[in-house]
């Protein structure tokens, strides 16, 4: 038996622990100041779930000798426009007044990290526990969302990342993802950037 295995997450209340840390660990100080103190039930909530954006339907899971290692969330452009108002109307329902706080800067996300043009695969987030790095677990991650965006005949992959993310950007190249254009969201006084990153398909 291979030591890394993906497969689909099964939408399970264990898995929804596992999918709200991974999601953390993506993006530890931007999730929680987009989406404030109740992030991790937002994430719970969402991945348990149908017809959102971030529902265990988007996501599979490494396991590694059998234990969740990591997770890739990805979806392509008919995923997007179909779930996208479901999603920010689960958002109003589980943040309550967090979400509506930060409305501009969610419509800010959404037009910049989130645009998804017809024919794109959006590579959401990809995590993997520190201790199961070093193992090439992201790799595998990010070698299945390419077989899944030709399984939904997408015709090319886009991330967005960080721009002090100097790793995942390497790693991203080196996978054949090439920088498009540079966005910024601004969140309590922090503004992130980010670079869009592309690759055909």
């Amino acid at each position: 038996m291979p030591e890394i295995v993906i497969e689909p997450a099964k939408g399970t209340p264990e898995e929804a622990g596992h999918f709200a840390e991974l999601m953390r660990i993506s993006a530890p100080e931007f999730f929680p100041d987009l989406l404030g103190k109740k992030f991790r039930k937002f994430f719970v909530g969402a991945f348990l779930e149908k017809d959102n954006l971030f529902s265990h339907k988007h996501v599979v899971f490494a396991r590694f000798k059998g234990k969740i290692a990591g997770m890739l969330l990805s979806y392509d452009w008919k995923a997007k426009n179909k779930e996208e108002g479901n999603t920010g109307w689960l958002m109003m329902k589980i943040l309550g007044f967090d979400f509506l706080r930060q409305l501009p800067a969610f419509i800010s996300s959404i037009s910049g990290s989130g645009r998804l043009e017809k024919g794109g695969y959006y590579i959401s987030n990809v995590a993997v526990y520190t201790d199961f790095r070093g193992r090439k677990i992201g790799k595998a991650l990010m070698l299945k969302a390419e077989e899944l965006a030709r399984e939904s005949k997408a015709k090319k992959l886009a991330l967005d990342v960080e721009v002090d993310n100097e790793v995942a950007i390497a790693v991203y190249k080196k996978l054949g993802y090439t920088i498009e254009r540079e966005h910024e969201i601004g969140l309590g006084g922090k503004k992130y950037r980010f670079y869009r990153m592309m690759k055909p398909l």
